[in-house]
């Protein structure tokens, strides 16, 4: 099988819970079958820590763009320390975002920074900045996006040889749009998900629970949207386009983190606030999935999105923009349903109430979705993250061990391409 690496995994955190944590730590959970992973993080749960070496990262949780870079500098000096007190000798440092550019030659980058801020410049997302605190928030958020922004566009202006993962193909053409020839090598590798936690079979388990939890009678037809950032995520186009639908029993569950005050005051304007539940972050997002009909998910700009292929995955019909990095996956009118833009709500409301008055077309529209997840699964995305570190190992000058495939992978991909060998 050959020798396993010494892997440097920085990421400010690492949890199942959602995001680019999970992303992280399902490639950790993978990578420590066979190689010696170090892991450097402000937090990090449900690891088995015997399995990695943890390097806890000092930083601010709050607010978000101290929490940035004091997570830059602290991983950035820990790793420089190492390096100059040859404690870690590591064959690959591979990190989530430009959580350390510095000292990183793997980055998967789950956002292209410049092209928020230059939807944010726009107005195209507009973030609320009515009361005092929505006023520092939106100040925070600007501060940061500003701090990422410029601290993407060094590593690409640098001539470094850093490998550079994006999770969409429509997010590798942003980086291409923005920095030109410098982003025309990066990798594509889509985000994953698991089918064991977010399947149909959920259905029985959660979605009386659910339901009688918030007041949700059987009978109630329920669209859900899962996700932080709402004004991102197309909160306020949900909402319009619940107002359209002239069936009174449609209820919409939104879950998550937002301005839940601002965006019910949205719901009252629009007469649909008695409809619409707001349930905050979740760790159990399978049980929400169960409990409801359809995911709708109108997003202004979404790199990938994996609570699009968990809804997939749980069985779900799927309605979303073609601004989701997921889309990719999504075939219309067969596993999905993709909007021409997030915010014509009639077009939402139309494909809404398709599926509402149709239980045969959400029944097999899921199904399709449902084997569409199935091919997602994170073994894939730990087979091509491994291809890019051979990639790294093959123009360095240095003497490294070949990648060893770990054994679950060798499982499951006999059939696959194999790696290179010297």
């Amino acid at each position: 099988m050959g020798v396993g690496l010494k892997i440097a995994f920085i990421a400010p955190g690492v949890h199942h819970h959602a995001g680019p944590a999970k992303v992280a730590a399902a490639l950790i959970e993978r990578l420590c079958e066979d190689h010696q992973v170090s892991v450097f993080s402000h937090t990090i749960e449900g690891i088995d820590l015997s399995k990695i070496k943890y390097y806890r990262v000092t930083a601010f949780t709050h607010p978000r763009f101290l929490a940035y870079i004091s997570f830059l500098v602290s991983s950035t000096i820990i790793l420089a320390v190492l390096s100059l007190l040859r404690k870690r000798d590591f064959d690959i440092i591979h990190s989530s975002g430009n959580s350390c550019a510095f000292y990183t030659n793997v980055i998967t980058s789950h956002f292209c920074e410049r092209e928020g801020y230059r939807l944010e410049r726009s107005n195209i997302i507009e973030i609320p900045h009515k009361t005092v605190l929505q006023k520092l928030k939106a100040l925070d958020y600007r501060i940061y996006r500003r701090l990422a922004t410029f601290v993407e566009g060094l590593i690409f202006r640098c001539n470094s040889r850093k490998a550079y993962i994006v999770v969409s193909q429509p997010m590798k053409k942003e980086f291409i749009r923005h920095y030109g020839a410098a982003a025309e090598n990066i990798t594509v590798i889509p985000n994953g998900v698991d089918p064991e936690m977010f399947t149909p079979a959920n259905r029985p388990l959660y979605r009386d629970s659910i339901r009688q939890r918030y007041g949700i009678s059987r009978s109630d037809q329920v669209l859900m949207l899962a996700g932080g950032d709402w004004e991102r995520k197309g909160v306020s186009y949900a909402i319009e386009a619940l107002s359209l639908l002239p069936q009174p029993d449609v209820k919409l569950l939104i879950v998550g983190s937002g301005d839940a005050k601002f965006y019910g005051q949205f719901a009252e304007l629009k007469q649909v606030r008695e409809r619409i539940i707001f349930v905050p972050h979740s760790n159990n997002l399978q049980e929400y999935y169960a409990a409801s009909d359809v995911f709708v998910l109108p997003t202004i700009y979404e790199p990938f999105g994996l609570v699009i292929v968990e809804a997939m995955a749980s069985g779900l019909p799927v309605i979303t923009s073609g601004f989701a990095g997921a889309a990719d996956v999504i075939i219309d009118g067969v596993n999905g349903l993709l909007l021409r833009e997030p915010s014509d709500v009639n077009d939402l409301a139309t494909k809404i109430e398709l599926l509402l008055l149709n239980a045969e077309l959400r029944r097999t529209m899921g199904e399709h979705a449902r084997e569409t997840a199935e091919k997602l699964s994170w073994d894939c995305v730990t087979q091509k993250a491994i291809d890019v570190y051979n990639e790294v190992l093959s123009y360095s000058n240095l003497e490294r061990p070949r990648v060893s495939v770990p054994r679950r992978l060798h499982e499951n991909f006999r059939g696959g391409r194999s790696l290179r060998k010297h």
